[in-house]
């Protein structure tokens, strides 16, 4: 698939927010869950692999925002969780490709085979890939907010920090 619009974004308040990968384009709209530490680490990824391709890429210097234009359309389908994702460039079309493979069903065997024809393979150019990396990180970055005494992450409910009430939170 080679989409238009490829975007990370999530549905629900921070605390209980569910991630979502999507690509859209005249081939059809797909979205699929991901946990959010999967979204990080895709956004470094393609950055690392930015630089690789052109160590002048801006993708270094421009700060991160939500970008309107990668904004999700609704609704959120929860399709296949993604498992493992796969990145490579194709250089002489000058095209970063994700390849995207579902999570294993469970299954009672130990071995699990990837099979390539289930995952979805996406070809982007290199400033989609940019405007994902940058929209990625503001998206993770929307969540909320750290406890400076304690380092945990605060509900909006309220706080109990181990560091001001002398409480340590058990291993």
């Amino acid at each position: 698939m080679n989409p238009d619009i490829f975007t990370a974004d999530y549905v629900g308040e921070p605390g209980k927010r569910s991630f979502y990968l999507q690509a859209r384009g005249e081939e059809g709209l797909l979205s699929f869950p991901i946990e959010k530490q999967q979204v990080v680490v895709l956004a470094e990824k393609l950055r690392e692999l930015l630089l690789l391709v052109d160590g002048d890429d801006t993708v270094t210097s421009a700060s991160a925002g939500r970008d309107p234009a990668l904004a999700f359309t609704e609704p959120v389908s929860d399709e296949t969780q993604v498992g493992t994702i796969g990145l490579a460039y194709e250089e002489d079309a000058d095209l970063v490709v994700v390849l995207l493979q579902p999570l294993p069903e469970e299954s009672d065997e130990d071995e699990v085979e990837l099979d390539e024809a289930s995952g979805v393979h996406l070809e982007l150019r290199r400033d989609q890939v940019r405007a994902f990396v940058l929209h990625a990180i503001a998206v993770v970055n929307e969540g909320r907010a750290i406890c400076q005494l304690c380092g945990l992450p605060m509900d909006p409910a309220g706080h109990k920090c181990p560091a001001s009430n002398g409480h340590r939170l058990s291993d």
